[in-house]
């Protein structure tokens, strides 16, 4: 079955899935595709209804019990999880999230009042796509992303008659900004905004003409749009809410007012699936953006069809015309470490591949040119490549291990503080002094408390110092014409204690034999003890020649 899935810059995307396909497997590979699999949380899929209302592709139910039509199915990626541009951790999301929010400026679902604010979105757009400002350029690219975008800048009843020159004098302020950076800083921009994130939905205009209200589903709460022109505003946040439900096309709310009363809302939308919609994203956004985690309550809850209903009546256990309610897997926190910890395990296997591939080339290099052939040192050359590989292997995970150790704010010292209630272990007792917000989650810092690690890992400073000069001393060694030398006369001396291991060994096994057959021979405990203490010398030499090797190497 294939799906045409469309991107905010109108590009089509055709994604090949089995007919009884869920819609997380589509939208998977749709991000697999873009390269932003690892913050796919962010995303949804949105596909139009019977009646042209727009809706969510739920994720955890199968795709053609929620589309109606034959193949190919038409989607649009969009974002469903707005978050500050701070917290997008690859380039190719943030780019995701600029496209998005261009379409939504130009459209004019978000809502700029401030003509100032929209002039600077505007250049910074026109930065991004276009590049610097060119006098000479005609016609000028301002005034196609105006003739685009009709409705920018709504907020406010007229446009001002000079706004194209503030776009212009803000666009020659902007010369020398990359692209990326351009839409990171249009990001920043429409965060402060206040329908920043928010999810509209339009009710249906009453029989007598008189003019529907306009709710948005925002991170913090909602507000609904009401009366002449929707000029009334109602906020409710989170808190306030009691109950909601949908029956049919009615929508029902029930919350306290600003005095602490109880007061209900209620609003009749275009169908029943859009009535649904209002609860489901009421309940997915205050669970991604105010709970901890999810709660099962939240993940488990289901409706089923008729079918599936008779069916359960006999057997409740069974999956017959099962359709999950929501399809939230992870909230904003967790979806932030999750991708930082993806990315992080990621960065370190294709750093360790690295590593691990070009010193064997670098010693295969400096044994042929010390006079002997790779085929004439034969398994000499694989022995010292794989004890050099290791080496190298074992230093590079010493590093991580020392980085993940050391304060994530200054790198010199260990991690030794706590922050509270966030819970996160990332800078020294100096830096977090210094710190009111937690550097990773941007959670506010009520306290932070002293931590004390294991003995191992107590004297970290110390391990930091010894590493860079262990590295200082394997440039230096590197740098030796004649390191091949010591590399064979150390195997030398490897062979030399393996012949006396061996003497060793018979030895022992010889006093083993004494001890069975000749009982009473005076003085076996006498020699037991003298060669017990001869193996442990040869284990402390071995000991010695690896830690000789690594060092060294």
């Amino acid at each position: 079955m294939w799906c045409l899935v469309s991107q905010p810059n109108s590009v089509i995307l055709e994604i090949k899935v089995d007919p009884k396909a869920k819609g997380q497997e589509c939208l998977e590979k749709v991000c697999h595709y873009l390269g932003i699999s690892e913050e796919s949380d962010y995303f949804g899929l949105k596909y139009h209804g019977a009646k042209g209302e727009e809706l969510w592709l739920n994720l955890r139910n199968p795709i053609e019990r929620q589309v109606v039509g034959i193949p190919p199915h038409r989607f649009a990626l969009r974002v469903k999880f707005w978050v500050p541009p701070h917290l997008l951790l690859q380039d190719s999301t943030r780019h995701q999230f600029y496209l998005h929010a261009r379409l939504d400026l130009l459209e004019g679902r978000l809502k700029v009042n401030d003509w100032g604010v929209t002039a600077k979105l505007a250049a910074l757009m026109v930065q991004a796509e276009s590049g610097d400002f060119d006098p000479l350029a005609s016609p000028q690219p301002h005034s196609l992303f105006l003739e685009q975008g009709s409705q920018i800048g709504a907020g406010e009843d007229c446009k001002p008659s000079d706004f194209l020159h503030r776009v212009a004098v803000e666009h020659k302020g902007l010369k020398g900004m990359k692209a990326s950076t351009a839409e990171y800083w249009l990001l920043k921009e429409a965060s402060c905004s206040d329908s920043f994130g928010e999810e509209v939905f339009h009710s249906k205009p009453s029989s007598e003409g008189s003019v529907g209200a306009c709710l948005g589903v925002g991170p913090h709460g909602i507000c609904l749009h009401h009366g002449e022109d929707l000029a009334e505003k109602l906020s409710i946040p989170y808190t306030a809410i009691q109950t909601a439900a949908s029956q049919r096309r009615l929508f029902h709310l029930v919350y306290a007012d600003i005095d602490g009363h109880e007061a209900s809302l209620q609003i009749k939308l275009e169908s029943s699936q859009a009535a649904s919609g209002v609860y489901r994203a009421i309940t997915e956004k205050h669970a991604f953006y105010s709970c901890e985690t999810v709660r099962s309550a939240v993940t488990a809850q289901f409706i089923r069809d008729l079918k599936g209903t008779i069916v359960s009546i006999f057997n409740e256990d069974t999956s017959l015309g099962k359709k999950y309610v929501f399809d939230i897997r992870r909230t904003c926190r967790e979806v932030y470490d999750n991708a930082r910890r993806a990315l992080y395990q990621n960065s370190g296997n294709n750093g360790g591949s690295q590593v691990s591939a070009s010193p064997s080339l670098i010693n295969t290099d400096r044994l042929s040119t010390g006079g002997r052939s790779q085929h004439e040192s034969g398994e000499d050359v694989t022995n010292s490549d794989c004890l050099i590989e290791q080496c190298k292997s074992t230093r590079a995970r010493l590093a991580r291990l020392l980085e993940a150790m050391s304060c994530r704010i200054c790198m010199d010292r260990a991690i030794d503080t706590a922050f509270f209630p966030c819970a996160h272990v990332m800078a020294c007792g100096e830096c977090g002094a210094r710190c009111d917000r937690c550097p990773l989650c941007r959670a506010p810092i009520q306290h932070s408390q002293r931590i004390f690690l294991p003995i191992e890992l107590q004297d970290t400073d110390h391990l930091l110092q010894q590493h860079q000069n262990s590295n200082h001393s394997e440039e230096q060694f590197e740098d030796c014409a004649d390191h091949h030398n010591f590399h064979e006369e150390l195997q030398n001396h490897s062979q030399q204690l393996f012949q006396v291991n061996q003497s060793h060994q018979q030895r022992w096994q010889h006093r083993n034999g004494l001890n069975q057959s000749h009982e009473q021979i005076i003085g076996v405990n006498q020699v037991g003890s003298v060669v017990d203490h001869i193996l442990d010398q040869l284990e402390q030499v071995n000991q010695t020649q690896e830690n000789c090797v690594i060092g060294d190497s």
